[in-house]
């Protein structure tokens, strides 16, 4: 087969969604799978706004949100019943709910759509080493029949899980430390008092239970298992598992039903630098952590979102090279962030201290009574107030009202010059920098590269006021940079330290 310029080891979520994002923008890829098939287990769950947000205006999100089952809240309970809960309306995004669906089908919706887009994924094929050379990687793969070949790529995106043969053979260090609590995972069918329309946490003295709705009465149930009730060695038992439920949760349920079950323990671990060379690590392959807010596959996928635009520009000549250093220096800040928050939170409804355990319960009542910290602890959730203020394709890039370059530009209703009204998210150009001017756009137009597409805006009333205001909005929908008709010195800048010059 011919070298193809980006090969994508790893078919998961990350992988498929890099796959599926490069081939769209034109990219030549080949994505392989060790495994020789797709996995039929549910795995990740929670599909969260920020990720709905991306996927939704390049072909899947709408089949996602069809699929899915939706949670309106986190509820909190102990004892003697529900102590708060974190009101999941008040996310800043249309999308203000954890949608919960099987990895499996996520997966089967991605590979679907990269079907569509021409692209098959070789499944039993495995890497097995790589050389990095000045303009291409030589990648050794091995199929199930124990054929070899070698390819030479330009770029190669490693997105083949924890225990990465791609990222080892770079040298990056994978930091951080296994936690020590053991869990018990299991998929099930529950009758009973929760309900259906939310994530149900109970904080016992002995440890947590956390009981997900998949929809049609079929749950996932995880919880610690500090004392062994369901035994240490073997997959848990129904039996077991209800013990546990009876010992820990404030809401009657009879558990029937069960699908598949293990046992796991928690790596809390992300990579030292997310590019090596020619290489660029995402997913579980660059930060593994706890499930705790079902946040682990969305970072995966929003990864390949930040890098995927990036590389097609770089590929194409229209950016220059060093826009690629931008993936590590966007990307690794809200990694360490995930991973420091999700050991926090692990560590707190974990704990069988009792004097840890009350004040989790007392607190948490207290401080989710104040809207402020319902609304920031909803965005948080749904990945919405992650974002890249500070980064290098943010340096000097200003401010729009409340909003600062690197944040997530929110989808306000906006009025075109010709008098429609849009979402703003569906006016953005997915394969490169979009310029939002409000009022005259000549002034701005001087130095701008052809791979900013501009639209011309009448009003959005939700972002600024200013008629002579202007966005620079990237293609994943974040604030580049941004300022007024005086401030188009600013624009090209941006737009001199980042993309090429035009070819005459």
């Amino acid at each position: 087969m011919n070298d193809p310029a980006v090969l994508i080891a790893g078919a998961g979520p990350t992988g498929l969604t890099a796959a599926m994002e490069l081939s769209r923008l034109g990219v030549d890829v080949r994505i392989v799978d060790r495994a020789g098939a797709p996995s039929a287990t549910s795995r990740a769950l929670g599909i969260q706004a920020r990720t709905v947000e991306l996927l939704r205006p390049r072909g899947v999100g709408d089949e996602l949100l069809r699929l899915g089952n939706r949670a309106n809240a986190t509820a909190l309970y102990a004892t003697g019943g529900k102590l708060t809960e974190i009101e999941l309306h008040r996310m800043a995004s249309d999308f203000n709910y954890v949608l919960l669906l099987d990895q499996s089908e996520t997966e089967r919706v991605l590979t679907e759509q990269l079907g569509r887009q021409g692209v098959k994924v070789e499944r039993g094929v495995e890497v097995t080493a790589l050389q990095q050379h000045d303009d291409s990687v030589a990648v050794h793969l091995r199929a199930g029949d124990g054929q070899s070949e070698i390819v030479r790529p330009r770029y190669v995106i490693a997105a083949d899980g924890a225990h990465s043969v791609i990222r080892k053979a770079t040298g990056v260090s994978f930091e951080g430390r296994q936690l020590s609590h053991s869990y018990v995972l299991g998929d099930l069918s529950l009758t009973g008092d929760v309900p259906e329309d939310q994530l149900s946490i109970f904080l016992g003295r002995r440890g947590f239970l956390a009981v997900f709705p998949m929809g049609a009465g079929r749950f996932r149930f995880m919880a610690t298992d500090p004392d062994g009730l369901t035994g240490d060695a073997g997959d848990p038992t129904l039996a077991g598992i209800q013990q546990l439920y009876d010992r820990t949760a404030a809401l009657p349920a009879r558990l029937a039903g069960l699908r598949w079950s293990s046992r796991f323990r928690i790596n809390s671990r992300h990579a030292a630098h997310l590019r090596a060379g020619r290489v660029f690590l995402g997913g579980d392959a660059a930060h593994v952590h706890s499930p705790a807010g079902g946040q682990g596959m969305n970072a995966g996928i929003q990864d390949m979102v930040n890098l995927s635009w990036k590389l097609a520009l770089v590929l194409a000549g229209r950016a220059r090279p060093e826009l690629l250093d931008t993936y590590e220096s966007d990307r690794l800040p809200v990694i360490r962030d995930l991973v420091t928050m999700t050991e926090r939170a692990t560590a707190a409804f974990n704990s069988t201290s009792p004097l840890a355990h009350a004040a989790l319960t007392r607190l948490a009542p207290l401080v989710l009574a104040r809207i402020r910290l319902q609304r920031k602890a909803a965005d948080r959730l749904g990945q919405l107030s992650a974002g890249y203020r500070g980064a290098p394709l943010s340096a000097d890039g200003g401010r729009i009202g409340k909003l600062r370059a690197g944040d997530r530009i929110p989808d306000a209703a906006v009025v075109t010059v010709d008098g429609e009204h849009r979402r703003l998210h569906d006016l953005l150009d997915l394969s490169g920098p979009t310029l939002l001017v409000f009022g005259d756009d000549e002034p701005l137009r001087t130095g701008l590269s052809t791979a900013v597409t501009v639209r011309r805006l009448a009003s959005a009333p939700a972002l600024t006021a200013d008629p002579a205001a202007w966005l620079l909005a990237r293609p994943d929908g974040y604030l580049a940079a941004a300022g007024t008709a005086a401030d188009a010195d600013r624009l090209r800048r941006w737009v001199k330290r980042w993309l090429t010059p035009d070819t005459p």
